[in-house]
């Protein structure tokens, strides 16, 4: 990957879902989970130190999204693209929740 986040941003791989080929299904949602595969250093803080980042490579993550049809950006985020294959990039603050290892 050519991508190398800067302070609290990180990388995220969306888990992409596979769609039933019995039943045909009209699935609106957009992915929400993915894997963590970057993490910047952090927020640079006043006293010049780093705040620690929360989430780590590897970590199964669920993200909130955007809401297209109405044209609000609360998190901000975005796609990217290389070799063909998408990533996400945001800050760490738009993760809901890491899956716990022993789940």
């Amino acid at each position: 990957m050519k991508l190398k986040p800067m302070a609290d941003k990180i990388v995220v791989k969306p888990d992409v879902r596979e769609l039933s080929s019995v039943i045909i299904v009209n699935n609106k949602e957009v992915e929400n989970m993915g894997t963590v595969v970057a993490v910047g250093p952090g927020k640079k803080l006043p006293n010049g130190r780093r705040e620690d980042m929360p989430v780590e490579v590897g970590a199964r993550i669920r993200f909130g999204t955007m809401n297209d049809d109405l044209g609000e950006e609360y998190l901000k985020y975005f796609k990217y693209e290389e070799d063909g294959t998408k990533y996400l990039v945001m800050s760490w603050q738009d993760v809901c929740f890491v899956e716990a290892e022993n789940a």
